[in-house]
This record gives structure tokens, C-alpha cells and sequence, in this order.
């Protein structure tokens, strides 16, 4: 009887979860694909608060500036060798397709998330982090010893980060992606009494407690993917085998070895770390304009709040990923609609920021900047508003190079974004606007412009081969 329970308590629990599921036999609807899509898009707001929140939580520690940078600093380190795993959710939804996939793919995640531990282990307890936070980040006295700490604990952040990935990955696979909202909604849970109780935790070094913060609500987030895909999904071989038996009239695709899985991994790997040089480049070309400052301060309010309606684009590619057949016919026209209708969507919202006066209440009422400030800023605002259609342009072609394994053209485009952003700033600096901040958004564009136009030919040309 008590199993009976058991089971009847789980089937509910997985058609409750699963009412996102798609019936692979009907024509794609775009109400289906904002099933799909709409817990991704909260997700990614959502990740956005608690990294305010950590913020807020530093600040309650003693000696808050201290660990505000110590903190800044050992995170961007610890995210440096991080970028190995940050593709591992890519991974598992475009390569694990049948039983002998899911076995290598896995191993060889296994090995790299076990290298990334072992190396940042070996960083974080040796005489080296000191020396990189000295000699090369330039920290000195108290908020180098705190960020020497920091990483005493960071340094497992990568494992936690791989393994709520790896069943993220499964989670979209298998269509139950609001189990993906509800484990973000509980890491901010954490993080807010976390905070709440951050006064009564002096026992432990602050350094401690800032990286347990940060730690503690990816654990829950990986703890929750894990415990979910098992009551949700139960055995991934069968449920691998289902979706192959339902897909049994497509071409079965080639059996994964290892060459075929780096061959698809390091592109997205070195996509990553060109990503992480861009923001850095806009920053170094406001700092060369004639109120350095002003620019950096304006653009920077300015992005940060356009990225809360364009945050939801950076996981658009699992759209494609996960609806569109590798010969791109299947479906295409459906999602490419999708895209065009989430894109004017947040172009619409962006431009009643940037052309009304709510736009200038959000800045000087719930963000605080000043009148110069926030006038400034909706000149950032109001170019941005070309940014939705190219960003859901780009994730589309992202997405379809991922499904035909083709992750080579994926690092092409982003060396191409790079090339253009660096000359694009060189130019602009040359022509100085009288709003310098301005640099960064035409910047932006003309790079994100100049990676859809080469992503677009590709994936025409790939698809015609």
C-alpha cells in the first residue's frame, strides 16, 4: 500500500512538473515553445537579483568595502577556471541522444569538472593564489588575505556549478524546465536568510561566510536538479530509449567518441572565454574618453538595466537546440516566429524606457542615479533597443550549430564579435560623441550585427551541404 502511495504521489508530481511536456507528434505552437522557454527566461532574472543580493549580504559583513573587493576579485579568479564547465548543459542537451552517448559524454564531463577541481584546489591551497591576488591582481594587506580565504571555499564552486548543469541539461532534454525556476527560486530563498542571518554567524571567519553565501545556493540549486530529474525522469536509459523510438522515422546520428565530443566542447569553451574580454574592452575605451568616469558610470546603469529584459536571450539557443531537427526543417518556421515575437516584445518594453519618462523614474527613484546620470543613460537605452532582434538572431543560429554539432562556426563568430568591438571602440573614441557613453552600445551593436551576419551565411551554407 505504502508504495502504491508512493507511486501515485510521484506520477502526480511528474504531470504537475511536466505540463510544460510537448507532444512531438503535433505541429510546434509558439504557446509551446513559451512553455518551454518562459521558466529559462525567469531563471535568468532571477539570477540576476541574487547577484544584487550577494552584494547586500556582503555588505552586512565587518569591514564591508574589504570584502566587497576581496570578494570581486577571488570570484572573477575562480571563474577563470571555471569556464571549462560553463558549456555543460549545451553539452548534454545537443550530444546525449541514446544510451552509449550518455555514457562517454558523461565520463568525459567527469574528467574535465574533476581537472578544473584539481587545478583550483591546488591554486586556492598553495603559496599561488597569493602570489596571483599579489603580484598580478595588485591586492595588498587585509582584502588579500580575505580573498586568500574566499578561495578556501570557492574552490569546489565549479563542481557544484557542473553538477546542477548536468541535470539541467536533462531537465531541458526532457521537457520538465520549470524544475529548472523552481531550484533558482530556492537559491534566493537561501541567499535572503542567508543575509537575514548573517549577523549571528560570527563564529566563522567573514571570508567564510561570504563564500558559503555564494557556495551554499548553487549546492541547493544542484541538490534540488538532482532530486527532481530522479523522482521526475527515474532512469535516463529508458527514458533515452522513449525519445528514440519516438524519433524512429528521423536519421539515427553517428555514435560519440572523444575526439568528436572535444571537437564540439573546446569551441564553446574558448566562445566563453572570448565573452568574458568583451565588457573589459567597452570599459578600457570609455576610460580613454574625456570624462572617463561620467561614461563608465552612465553606461554601466544604463546596461545594467536593459540586461534585465534582454537576460532571458542568453538561453534562446535551447530553443532551436531542442525543437529544430539537424536538417533545420522541422519546426524552423515556428521558432523562427517565436523569435521575432519574444524580440518585439523586449524591444517594446525597452523602448517605452527609453523614450517615456519611466525610464527616468526607474533610474533616479529605484536605482538612485543622478538627473545628469540618467538622461545620459536613456541615449544607451534608446540604441539598445536594436539589440533584441540581433541577440535572438544570434542565440537562433547558436542553437541550430549546436543540434548539427558544429561548434567550430559557434568561436568563429565570437572572434568575429571580438575584432569588430575592438575596432569599433577605436573608431568611436576617434570620433568622440558628446555622450561618450554612447561608445559601448554602438559598440555592442555593430559586433553582435557583425556575428549574426557571419552566423548567418554559415548555417545557410552548412545546411546546404
Amino acid at each position: 500500500m505504502h508504495n502504491e502511495q508512493q507511486g501515485g504521489w510521484r506520477r502526480q508530481l511528474q504531470l504537475m512538473i511536466q505540463s510544460t511536456a510537448i507532444n512531438r507528434k503535433t505541429k510546434l505552437t509558439v504557446r509551446e515553445q513559451l512553455l518551454f522557454f518562459l521558466p529559462l527566461a525567469i531563471t535568468s532574472f532571477l539570477i540576476i537579483i541574487s547577484h544584487s543580493l550577494f552584494n547586500a549580504g556582503l555588505a552586512r559583513l565587518p569591514d564591508p568595502e574589504v570584502m566587497i573587493a576581496a570578494f570581486a576579485v577571488a570570484k572573477s579568479l575562480m571563474h577563470i577556471f571555471q569556464s571549462p564547465v560553463t558549456m555543460i548543459r549545451q553539452t548534454v542537451t545537443a550530444l546525449i541522444d541514446r544510451r552509449g552517448n550518455l555514457r562517454i559524454t558523461t565520463k568525459f564531463l567527469l574528467l574535465v569538472s574533476a581537472s578544473v577541481i584539481l587545478l583550483l584546489g591546488i591554486t586556492a591551497f598553495s603559496g599561488l593564489s597569493r602570489l596571483i591576488f599579489g603580484s598580478v591582481m595588485g591586492l595588498a594587506g587585509k582584502t588579500l588575505d580575505q580573498a586568500v580565504l574566499m578561495l578556501h571555499i570557492l574552490f569546489l564552486f565549479p563542481i557544484m556549478v557542473a553538477i546542477r548543469d548536468y541535470f539541467v541539461g536533462f531537465s531541458l532534454k526532457f521537457r520538465i524546465a520549470p524544475l529548472i525556476t523552481i531550484a533558482s527560486i530556492i537559491r534566493i530563498i537561501y541567499v535572503l536568510i542567508f543575509i537575514i542571518f548573517i549577523d549571528q554567524m560570527s563564529a566563522l571567519p567573514p571570508a567564510y561566510l561570504a563564500s558559503l553565501m555564494f557556495i551554499g545556493g548553487v549546492a541547493i540549486e544542484a541538490a534540488i536538479m538532482v532530486l527532481g530529474n530522479i523522482l521526475l525522469v527515474g532512469s535516463f536509459n529508458k527514458k533515452l530509449d522513449q525519445l528514440q523510438k519516438e524519433q524512429s522515422k528521423k536519421p539515427r546520428s553517428a555514435r560519440l567518441t572523444y575526439t568528436t565530443i572535444i571537437y564540439f566542447y573546446l569551441p564553446l569553451i574558448v566562445t566563453r572565454l572570448i565573452q568574458t574580454t568583451i565588457m573589459p574592452i567597452i570599459n578600457s575605451g570609455l576610460a580613454r574618453t574625456s570624462e572617463p568616469d561620467l561614461s563608465i558610470s552612465v553606461f554601466a546603469v544604463a546596461w545594467s538595466l536593459g540586461m534585465i529584459i534582454l537576460s532571458p536571450f542568453i538561453m534562446f539557443h535551447q530553443v532551436p537546440l531542442n525543437f529544430i531537427d539537424e536538417d533545420g526543417r522541422s519546426n524552423q518556421r515556428s521558432v523562427q516566429k517565436f523569435a521575432l515575437l519574444l524580440a518585439l516584445t523586449s524591444a517594446v518594453v525597452l523602448f517605452l524606457i527609453a523614450f517615456t519618462d519611466l525610464g527616468y523614474l526607474i533610474l533616479t527613484k529605484l536605482i538612485g542615479t543622478s538627473h545628469q546620470v540618467s538622461i545620459l543613460a536613456a541615449d544607451v537605452l534608446k540604441l539598445m533597443c536594436l539589440l533584441p532582434f540581433l541577440m535572438a538572431a544570434r542565440e537562433y543560429y547558436w542553437g541550430m550549430l549546436m543540434k548539427r554539432r558544429q561548434t567550430i562556426h559557434i568561436w568563429k563568430g565570437k572572434a568575429i564579435n571580438l575584432f569588430t568591438i575592438l575596432v569599433s571602440v577605436a573608431i568611436l573614441i576617434f570620433l568622440a560623441p558628446a555622450n561618450a557613453a554612447i561608445i559601448g552600445a554602438i559598440a555592442f551593436i555593430c559586433s553582435e550585427s557583425a556575428e549574426f551576419i557571419f552566423l548567418y551565411f554559415r548555417s545557410r551554407r552548412s545546411s546546404s551541404s
